[in-house]
């Protein structure tokens, strides 16, 4: 049976940092790695949105199945959205958490988000302000933590790691598992 792992965490947790260094770590005949949100982010992007993503993304690792590939979605999603809906017979779905203090996101997504430290007040992510959504991941981060401790899942902590530790961490967990 194949696994589809989601490397799940708010934003400025490190999941597309972590991807290019995932793709090189982990062996191409048995892995595949993708970005959840490859297809695109629309400006609103909703739990119905990341409802239809993971579908999708679960539908993709049931077709690699038949090649004995697992599958790696790095993106934004959580195990109490979904339960048992996203469970396959053919499949194992695993959640993965990139965990980092919040002063540590805000720093991120700061840096992300601001020239010379100062925000375009044009700018919208997801359909808000840019200060609004940085605050929105700073609120969420326990939340998440919460609900994937609460579902005995994986935490990785990624506050004092790079991407490269980071990604060797998740690849331990996911060749453990796999």
């Amino acid at each position: 049976m194949n696994k589809i792992f989601f490397v799940s965490g708010v934003c400025g947790a490190g999941k597309s940092s972590i991807i290019p260094h995932l793709k090189s770590i982990l062996p191409s005949q048995k892995y595949q790695v993708y970005d959840f949100d490859a297809r695109g982010v629309p400006e609103n992007a909703d739990h119905q949105w990341r409802y239809t993503e993971t579908q999708y993304w679960i539908n993709e690792g049931q077709k690699l199945s038949k090649d004995n590939k697992n599958v790696v979605i790095c993106g934004f999603t959580n195990p109490d959205e979904f339960g048992n809906e996203i469970k396959h017979e053919k499949s194992e779905v695993v959640f993965i958490l990139l965990h980092a203090e919040p002063e540590i996101i805000r720093q991120r997504l700061e840096g992300r988000y601001t020239k010379n430290g100062v925000f375009d007040k044009t700018q919208k992510v997801i359909g808000m302000p840019v200060n609004d959504f940085i605050e929105s991941n700073i609120v969420f981060v326990k939340q998440m933590r919460d609900i994937f401790e609460r579902n005995a899942c994986p935490i990785v902590d990624t506050s004092k790691l790079t991407p490269d530790e980071v990604s060797k961490v998740v690849a331990n967990i996911i060749t453990k598992d796999a």
